[in-house]
């Protein structure tokens, strides 16, 4: 059919990509909600990158490092919906050591 999309394409990705972010969005809710707020209360750069550790030390703990790239971009995410692009920003660069 003309508007079948092929499995494993472009469109094919993003839309698994999606579906991905949405089961893990619904398994992190409480870690997301919990590290959003907490990293948006946050007054200085140092508060910040202290307190996006925390969170990320937290989830490895809880979940191991399996998941953490997809862990960060929902929580990014989380912080683009709260209004706080620059916390989603660092969130984004941050490597946890």
């Amino acid at each position: 059919m003309p508007n079948e999309r092929k499995r494993g394409g472009k469109q094919g990705g993003k839309r698994d990509l999606q579906a991905e972010k949405t089961l893990y969005r619904s398994i992190y809710q409480i870690e997301l909600a919990r590290g959003s707020s907490y990293i948006a209360s946050t007054r200085s750069p140092a508060t910040q990158r202290i307190a996006i550790a925390e969170v990320f030390q937290e989830f490895h703990l809880r979940y191991g490092p399996d998941t953490a790239n997809i862990f960060r971009e929902l929580l990014a995410e989380s912080l683009r919906r709260r209004g706080d692009p620059p916390a989603a920003q660092a969130v984004l660069s941050f490597e946890p050591g």
